[in-house]
Order: structure tokens, then C-alpha cells, then sequence
């Protein structure tokens, strides 16, 4: 086995071994070690200086007969030895363990850029999602906001209304009780109602009875108080005078369609995209106070551009041709239509 404290080439003995192959686990010079990275098989083999190498045999070995792995069996997906081969896989599909170790890597390679790949859009719908939520939130916060403008206007519009009434029961309220204590004043005015009432008591009572020298002498007075009374007739009409309410009929939804209506729109977990394709005029949301990849040189709320590309492989990302900057790059829920 190979041990770094040997200082001499473990392949060709001649020189010093300053160099250490991590796959084999020995010492090479710079000559043999160019060779060795020339075998196809040794092609991927990994180099250290001899002196930073960890010298210490740390490959597995076989448990049962202590010997390096030489070999790996595709049939069990194991490593074997020299030993074993012949015996427990000797019919199975094997090959030497640098072949199997280079198609592993090219697998693990492809492998390691599907999953980086995948990070990379996970990271990206991350981004979209969290904007997604912020615009969500926003939008919420604004509607909210909306309908509380909304209803403070109709409650002033209707505080408007209730003090014009006011204002006009109040005004038709001091003419009409000025009219009607008018009309009070000139019926007290014109007669005394309670000597009035006596005098025809007195009246009533002298044309019962029995002494004609009274009721003729005092029949004079009698007849002006008739003739006062008959002024009583043009009072006869009664007042007219109203302030009468009537009350609107409250329906169903009566106050929704004053205020408006809202729809609920319940989160699914897909993403929701606005209806821009390649050649729309768009432009940065107003709402969106800087966009998550930046503004990029001359671009601004007001700025306009063109649609370019929208790539089917990424998570929103979008193109578009702006007259200060042609090649910006941003979300697509942070864009709308002009």
C-alpha cells in the first residue's frame, strides 16, 4: 500500500514522489504523473502534493478479505475484490472500479446541474411568490382604503342631505308658526271670548225665561255681540301648514351599490400572470416602488417599452426593449398592460 512518508515514485522508483494521487493512494513524480493522467482510465484521477496529501489510507477494503476494492459489480451496485469476483460475481456485469467511478461522475455531474437547476427556479418562485404576497397584501391594504374614501364620501353626501333638510324644515318651520300665531293674535284681537261666553249664557238664560223687560232692554247689546261673533266665520278655515318625512325603502343591497362590490379571490398555490405576451407596450406597476432585479440606466414608472421574450423556463422573469435600456429584465407581475 501506498504511504506518504515514501519519498521515491512508486511507478518508476527513480525520482521523488512529490506528487500524490488521491484515486490509487501513491506517490508520483511529475513525469509519471502526466503519464497516468494520459490513461483514459486514469484520466479523472485527482493530484495533491505529496506533502499536503493525507497519507493515510482512509479507501474502504473488502471485510472479508481485506484486499482493495478492484472492481465494481453493476449487477449487485457493490464494490469487489480480486477475491471475490471469481467467486460471488463471476457471471455478473462488472468493470474495473476507474470505469465505473468516470460514468458515476458524468451521472452525478448531470445529476448535481438538474438539481442546481432546480434551486435555482425554487429560489426564483420564492421571489415571484413573496411578490406575489407583498402586491396581495398591498392590493388588500388599497381596497380597504378605497372603501373607507368611498363610504366617508356618501357619508358626507348624506350629511349634505340631512342639513339642506334641516335647513328647509327649519326655514318652513319659522314662516308657517309666524303665519299661524298671526291668525292666533287677530281671533284674540277680535273678540273677548270669555265675556262673549257669558254674555250668551246670559242670553240663553232671559230667552228661557220669563222677563220680557230685560231680555228687550238688553237686546241691543245682544245683537252687537251676534254681529261681533259672525266676524268668527272667515277663521273658519283651518291651517294647512305640514312638514311631513318620507322615508326611502331600504332594499337589499342598497348600500353595496352605493359603496361597490369586491370579489374574493381564494389562493391556489398557482401563480397568477398577467395576460402580457411578446410585443405588448408595457410598463413598471405604479404601485411597485422599485422592482426586485432594479430599474436598469433611464428606465422609470414612466417609461415605456415593448415585450421582447417571456422564457417558458423560468418563473416570471420577462423581457423588454425600453428606449434608454433595450436588454431590462424583470418579473412579469410587476409589469402591466398601456
Amino acid at each position: 500500500m501506498a504511504q506518504c512518508p515514501v519519498n521515491s515514485c512508486e511507478i518508476c522508483d527513480n525520482s521523488i514522489g512529490r506528487r500524490f494521487c488521491m484515486d490509487c493512494e501513491q506517490l508520483f513524480c511529475k513525469l509519471c504523473e502526466i503519464s497516468h493522467l494520459k490513461t483514459k482510465s486514469c484520466v479523472n484521477h485527482v493530484f495533491q502534493d505529496a506533502d499536503k496529501a493525507n497519507s493515510k489510507v482512509n479507501t474502504p477494503i473488502c471485510t472479508q478479505h481485506g484486499e482493495r476494492y478492484t472492481y465494481y459489480c453493476n449487477t449487485c451496485s457493490s464494490l469487489t475484490c480480486n477475491i471475490c469476483l471469481p467467486t460471488t460475481h463471476n457471471k455478473h456485469d462488472f468493470c474495473l472500479i476507474d470505469a465505473a467511478a468516470s460514468k458515476t461522475r458524468s451521472l452525478l455531474d448531470r445529476e448535481v446541474k438538474v438539481a442546481e437547476d432546480r434551486i435555482r427556479r425554487a429560489k426564483q418562485k420564492v421571489i415571484s411568490f413573496r411578490l406575489n404576497l407583498k402586491n396581495f397584501e398591498d392590493e388588500a391594504d388599497n381596497t380597504k382604503t378605497e372603501i373607507a374614501e368611498r363610504v366617508a364620501v356618501i357619508t358626507k353626501a348624506f350629511n349634505d342631505t340631512k342639513d339642506s333638510y334641516f335647513k328647509s324644515i327649519d326655514e318652513h318651520k319659522s314662516k308657517e308658526s309666524c303665519k299661524m300665531k298671526d291668525e292666533i293674535d287677530k281671533i284674540e284681537n277680535t273678540i273677548a271670548i270669555e265675556d262673549d261666553i257669558q254674555s250668551l249664557n246670559q242670553m240663553k238664560s232671559l230667552i228661557d225665561g220669563r222677563n220680557d223687560i230685560i231680555l228687550l232692554d238688553l237686546f241691543s247689546d245682544f245683537t252687537k255681540t251676534l254681529k261681533e261673533l259672525s266676524l268668527l266665520d272667515i277663521f273658519d278655515k283651518e291651517s294647512t301648514a305640514q312638514a311631513k318625512f318620507f322615508p326611502a325603502v331600504m332594499k337589499s343591497g342598497t348600500i353595496d351599490n352605493l359603496i361597490g362590490s369586491i370579489k374574493l379571490v381564494k389562493f391556489n398555490g398557482a401563480e397568477v400572470k398577467p395576460n402580457i405576451k411578446v410585443g405588448d407596450r408595457v410598463r413598471v406597476k405604479s404601485r411597485v416602488k422599485k422592482p426586485t432585479l432594479g430599474w436598469g440606466p433611464g428606465v422609470s414608472h414612466k417609461s415605456i417599452g415593448t415585450v421582447v421574450d417571456i422564457p417558458s423556463n423560468t418563473s416570471g422573469l420577462i423581457h423588454i426593449k425600453f428606449p434608454s435600456y433595450s436588454c431590462w429584465e424583470g418579473y412579469i407581475n410587476e409589469i402591466e398592460l398601456v
